[in-house]
């Protein structure tokens, strides 16, 4: 078997550790769209546990579905109020909005150090702006911030952003 010569970004203990954060908000936003009515189905993968992953490709957790208006939607868990999203997803999400002519949804949940629900947010690609951040994250990867005008994630944001983009 070949010896692949390169030091991963992430040691396989951060990269899981990164998806209790994406584990909790996935729980408590499938919880509130059971609750609204809003039908969904898994969209992208869980990669985690495979033995070498790539990057690039991501593709957003969820298709949504709302009265026939059906949009793309991924889980963002944080610790702070930085709405960041690694550039290189939101790329892969706008190709996919363009392939699929949908639009994309990016859901954040904040929680405390003792788990708590702090605050959810959602961001629409396309409308709501954002800037790429100045610096790189401590994996290495470079991100887009959201700004401050993403609104509280509820079920009337949620489904004027499905319904009025």
């Amino acid at each position: 078997m070949k010896e692949l010569d390169f030091t991963p970004s992430k040691s396989t203990e951060d990269f899981r550790s990164n998806y209790k954060l994406h584990d909790a908000a996935e729980f408590h936003g499938k919880n509130l769209l059971t609750q609204w009515g809003i039908s969904f189905k898994e969209f992208g993968s869980d990669k985690r546990f495979e033995k070498v992953w790539e990057k690039g490709g991501d593709k957003p957790d969820l298709i949504i579905n709302y009265k026939n208006k059906k949009a793309l939607l991924d889980w963002k868990g944080k610790r702070n109020s930085k709405w960041l999203v690694n550039e290189r997803a939101v790329s892969a999400y706008l190709e996919w909005s363009e392939k699929f002519h949908i639009p994309i949804l990016i859901v954040f949940f904040v929680f405390g150090n003792g788990g708590e629900l702090k605050d959810r947010r959602i961001a629409f690609l396309g409308k709501h702006s954002y800037i790429l951040s100045k610096e790189k994250q401590w994996d290495k990867n470079k991100t887009i911030e959201f700004q401050n005008d993403i609104p509280f994630f509820n079920k009337h944001n949620f489904i004027n952003t499905i319904l009025f983009p």
